[in-house]
């Protein structure tokens, strides 16, 4: 390996020392040279390049709101000397500053067209011509009004994976955002909505970022509310419902025995410990005709969302119908 290494250090050796190298040197030098001249006289030359400008409203007043949010950039397309260009566009990162007391007038912020082209020539020199602008102008309307603060309404479309509910109403983090118009548009607003959130297969309390539904004309902070949604796994629960009779006319009673029957149903796991049975057992005075014998059907009347897949473990009960 060492003699591998020697024998490759004397073969550099030779070369070095060789004429031919001296002349590849010199002629990568001249090379080297012209690229630079090159490029020296191309940047003299005038030339049209699009840049990408970064804009700032300036001694802004911290009780301003604009009711849309200002653009953060355009697109500038210049001509002028490529040493220019680079110089403004590469080398340095451009932005137009734009003072809001000089454009700002009883609640609306306007820069017209020529007025914009103007401050790009300043910021880019005086010699540079603008040849094209993503803003033809800018106009926005702004309030230094406090606001007014409204509650946000809801709006979802979730379910639960098998095994789980979703327990109780949506909650949002945030009560309540604050509304902002030019005129009197937030007069008659009394709530906003978030846009729909639909969620599918949830198998734990989890929590989303939803945007607040847009009101023309008007400006809401935050614009993206935070809402919780709450998942509980179901356990099976076995207790003793109240049965009722319905139907029964005036003058008559039904008497039932038993009067509970057992009934077995799903609830979210912090329900479990509930001493009552949320389940509404009902029985028909119509049946009493219907059927022959002493029993009744018994079926489930009513029962809360929270409750899933109640069954009765019995079909009929005992009757006497009395008379007044």
């Amino acid at each position: 390996m060492a003699s591998r290494f020697n024998s490759i250090k004397a073969q550099w050796q030779r070369l070095r020392s060789s004429s031919r190298f001296g002349n590849v040197l010199i002629f990568l030098a001249f090379v080297a040279v012209s690229i630079l001249f090159w490029f020296v006289l191309a940047l003299n030359d005038n030339v049209t390049e699009t840049i990408r400008v970064r804009l700032h409203i300036e001694d802004v007043p911290d009780s301003v709101t604009f009711i849309s949010d200002p653009p953060v950039d355009m697109n500038v397309t210049l001509r002028d000397k490529g040493t220019n260009i680079l110089r403004s566009g590469m080398v340095k990162h451009p932005e137009l500053n734009i003072s809001f007391k000089d454009y700002s007038d009883d609640g609306l912020f306007r820069v017209s067209k020529s007025e914009l082209g103007a401050l790009v020539k300043r910021s880019f020199g005086s010699n540079v011509q603008v040849s094209s602008m993503s803003l033809d102008s800018l106009r926005i309307y702004y309030t230094d009004s406090p606001g007014k603060r409204v509650p946000v309404v809801v709006r979802v479309d979730v379910t639960a994976s098998s095994g789980n509910i979703i327990s109780g109403p949506p909650t949002v983090l945030q009560k309540n955002v604050t509304i902002f118009s030019h005129g009197n548009e937030t007069d008659t607003i009394n709530y906003v909505r978030t846009q729909l959130l639909t969620k599918r297969n949830l198998s734990q309390t989890s929590v989303f970022d939803v945007k607040v539904q847009p009101i023309p004309n008007v400006k809401i902070v935050p614009p993206v509310v935070r809402v919780k949604v709450f998942v509980e796994p179901l356990v099976r629960k076995e207790g003793y419902a109240h049965v009722e009779a319905r139907g029964v006319p005036a003058g008559e009673s039904l008497l039932i025995f038993p009067n509970r029957v057992p009934v077995a149903y799903y609830v979210p796991m912090s329900r479990f410990n509930d001493e009552d049975v949320p389940i509404q057992i009902v029985v028909d005075y119509k049946d009493t005709q219907r059927t022959t014998g002493n029993k009744i059907p018994v079926r489930i009347g009513s029962f809360p969302d929270n409750v899933v897949s109640p069954e009765l473990k019995a079909d009929s009960v005992e009757y006497t119908l009395v008379r007044r």
